[in-house]
């Protein structure tokens, strides 16, 4: 049994629950199930499908933290893809690069640092994109919330499939 994805009334993602809760939700009446899982639980008298996608019926208000900023967190909003050359690597294999080099002023910060795999980030060096002949992918940003909160049920694979229409990729 696997768990399940919370919806706002909004269609917002909230967070992943447990089946249980899901069920205690669809029980109470407090949400509706938008997709199923595969398996039945069976009580009693009577057979109930397993929710995998519920939404809530009334809007909850969700208090907006910004991300943390960390080496995990720059990974995952970067898909664990090099920057420059656009190869998906193990977290082992990445590193950290300073769009604008440290030192030249460049911050250690959303903007500024991105995902590089080792023989780029060594190859770039000490220099920016543009003088490196290396563009970048995407140009860094703060990530939002939402697909962080669910802790990387956002990245592909790392989710059932009849959630993807509700998660933000």
């Amino acid at each position: 049994m696997e768990p399940a994805l919370l919806l706002n009334a909004t269609y917002e993602p909230i967070k992943i629950i447990s089946w249980k809760k899901a069920i205690t939700l669809l029980f109470l009446g407090k949400a509706e199930m938008l997709e199923r899982q595969d398996e039945d639980i069976h009580s009693t008298n009577d057979v109930h499908a397993l929710p995998s996608v519920l939404r809530l019926y009334r809007r909850v208000r969700v208090p907006r933290k910004p991300v943390q900023f960390s080496r995990g967190n720059v990974y995952r909003r970067d898909g664990y893809t090099c920057q420059y050359c656009a190869q998906k690597f193990s977290p082992s294999q990445l590193t950290f690069d300073h769009v604008m080099p440290r030192s030249r002023g460049g911050e250690t910060s959303w903007v500024n640092i991105v995902t590089s795999c080792q023989e780029c980030n060594r190859i770039k060096g000490d220099r920016t994109p543009a003088e490196s002949g290396m563009p970048l992918q995407k140009t860094p940003k703060e990530p939002r919330w939402s697909p962080f909160a669910l802790g990387g049920a956002h990245e592909e694979g790392n989710h059932p499939e009849r959630w993807r229409p509700y998660l933000w990729c």
